[in-house]
């Protein structure tokens, strides 16, 4: 048997590189969350503890009102000047804020000005984080060989996981050089501070990448719409919900899981600081394996099915992995949290592969991101808030994955009345107008059998491009 060669360098370079700035971006962003009790100490009055963590929440939401605006301007560079040109600019963006947000002063210093600074950053690191994420999927998907793009693109999903475990270790590491005085002092700054070399590191790697030849064909063929957003929305606006409700889930669960778990643990049932950051970040490692093992699942059995088993499982076993957490014991709590990652894992490593095959090249960054983006804004930014809020309500430390589950039923129904197959579709398209541009494939043709996702859920004609085939202009708003 002939054996299979391994990735070629360029390919291996391609995901190192659209997943190291994916991973310093995410680090930047992750701690935050995972350090919110220190930041309410810092940030906002000590003389009641839960108002202050319920605003240190407040400020992680609101951020995420900005994140639909840092999609659209991503989204719009991406899809008019490139790729990588609008990814480089995003790293920038996050790493001087997340630096700024450890030099921060804090309340017992300016007062309420303390507050209002951390808001600024917060904002624009959402801007930031409005174009990576999907940038960076809508990036692999088109450099990807087809019958790998999930695989390939769930890289990403763990890319934005493992910051979450890295943020943990420098947390730890810092909590174990310093006590506990010296830590609530000056030693918290340390994380953010390191935002600024990361930065540096993910800058390198992006500007040495190319442009996907998939995007630069279709530039070159004169398709590129003068409005990549408007015309989206107003030729993929069904698919751009399809792919908000798929988002709501992961938004919803993984916030959960990677920005909620260890203010809960810590403060709900009573564990250290140092096992809830050690017994999460085991739980998001599992995690982010699951992800990688669900992406190969669903490149060769297709996206629905893997999608399914994670939204049925996250259904019936949301509940009994947070009454796991509840028994008092510390393998409880770690096993709490390694069924709910697993739950989620498949949802979250196959569902951008599947946004990016449904938009044209033209769109696809624009749709791609302001479709996440809105879902990550709704669900993401809210998800430790109203988790926290709900227990304080109602008592019940289950609450949280009650609330993940329902969103997950719900989102779930919706998407699979009317979500269609996605393995094997060709990227290489132009916009749908509601004409139609395919023509009608022979018995046998290289096209037959293809997933015909362009217009399916548009009601309109443009079935998906074929390789090679010469794209014909069309006029756009």
């Amino acid at each position: 048997m002939t054996p299979v060669p391994g990735p070629h360098p360029a390919t291996r370079r391609t995901i190192f590189g659209a997943t190291v700035g994916t991973l310093t971006e995410y680090y930047d962003f992750a701690i935050y969350g995972l350090m919110a009790p220190t930041i309410a100490s810092q940030f906002f009055p000590r003389a009641d503890p839960t108002a202050a963590l319920l605003s240190t929440f407040v400020v992680f939401a609101l951020g995420f009102l900005f994140r639909p605006l840092g999609g659209f301007i991503f989204g719009y560079l991406g899809d008019k000047f490139g790729r990588t040109k609008a990814l480089t600019s995003a790293i920038l963006l996050m790493a001087a804020t997340t630096t700024a947000i450890g030099l921060l002063p804090t309340y017992a210093g300016v007062g309420l000005l303390s507050p209002v600074l951390l808001l600024v950053c917060r904002c624009l690191q959402s801007v930031s984080n409005g174009g990576e994420f999907a940038g960076a999927t809508s990036y692999l998907a088109e450099s990807a060989p087809r019958d790998k793009r999930a695989t390939f693109v769930s890289t990403v999903t763990v890319s934005s996981a493992i910051p979450a475990v890295l943020g943990a270790i420098v947390i730890l590491t810092i909590s174990a050089l310093l006590d506990d005085g010296a830590f609530t002092a000056w030693g918290w700054r340390i994380p953010f501070l390191l935002g600024a070399p990361l930065g540096l590191i993910g800058l390198y790697v992006r500007l040495r990448l190319a442009e996907p030849e998939v995007f630069t064909e279709m530039k070159a063929a004169g398709v590129a719409p003068r409005n990549p957003l408007l015309t989206g929305i107003r030729t993929q606006w069904r698919k751009m919900l399809l792919v908000f409700c798929a988002a709501a889930v992961t938004a919803s669960s993984y916030y959960i899981l990677n920005s909620y778990m260890v203010t809960y643990t810590e403060t709900e049932l009573g564990v250290s600081r140092n096992a809830s950051l050690f017994m999460n970040s085991t739980a998001i490692v599992i995690f982010c394996v699951a992800v990688l093992l669900g992406g190969r699942a669903a490149d060769r059995f297709g996206r629905r099915p893997v999608i399914a088993t994670g939204l049925v499982a996250l259904v019936v076993l949301g509940v009994p992995a947070f009454l796991l957490m509840q028994t008092g014991h510390l393998a409880g709590v770690l096993l709490g949290q390694i069924v709910f990652g697993l739950c989620i894992a498949p949802v979250s490593g196959v569902v951008p592969a599947l946004s990016a095959e449904l938009f044209p090249t033209s769109v696809r960054y624009s749709c791609n991101s302001m479709s996440y983006n809105l879902a990550y804004t709704v669900f993401a930014g809210t998800a430790p808030f109203v988790a926290a809020w709900l227990v304080s309500l109602t008592g019940l430390l289950v609450s949280p994955a009650i609330y993940a589950s329902s969103i997950a039923l719900v989102s779930g129904v919706i998407v699979f009345c009317f979500l269609e197959e996605t393995r094997g579709t060709p990227l290489e398209q132009s916009v749908d107008t509601g004409e139609r541009q395919g023509r009608s494939e022979a018995p046998g043709s290289p096209d037959e059998g293809r997933p015909a996702v362009e217009g399916a859920l548009d009601g309109g004609g443009g079935g998906a491009e074929s390789p090679g085939r010469v794209i014909e202009p069309v006029d756009h708003p």
